[in-house]
């Protein structure tokens, strides 16, 4: 649990739980809704995110298991 409380009407979460965006970024959640108190910085965070996952020549899938392990090895709830 946050010390910050998230904003629970967040515009960074789609609320179509079926979207590509909620899909990918579905353990984020509280996460962007916290960060939802500066709404720069969260669009800017959910930009270089989208970026990063969807962009380049690495399999989206390949990315999404390299930041489990890296959770896993740093003993981090992802």
């Amino acid at each position: 649990m946050s010390r910050i409380p998230p904003v629970e009407d967040s515009q960074f979460w789609p609320e179509n739980k079926e979207s590509d965006a909620s899909q990918a970024f579905a353990t984020m959640r509280d996460l962007f809704r916290v960060m939802a108190h500066r709404p720069e910085i969260a669009r800017q965070t959910m930009q270089l995110l989208q970026t990063v996952m969807r962009g380049g020549s690495v399999e989206p899938r390949l990315k999404e298991l390299l930041a489990i392990r890296v959770s896993q090895v740093n003993y981090c709830h992802y």
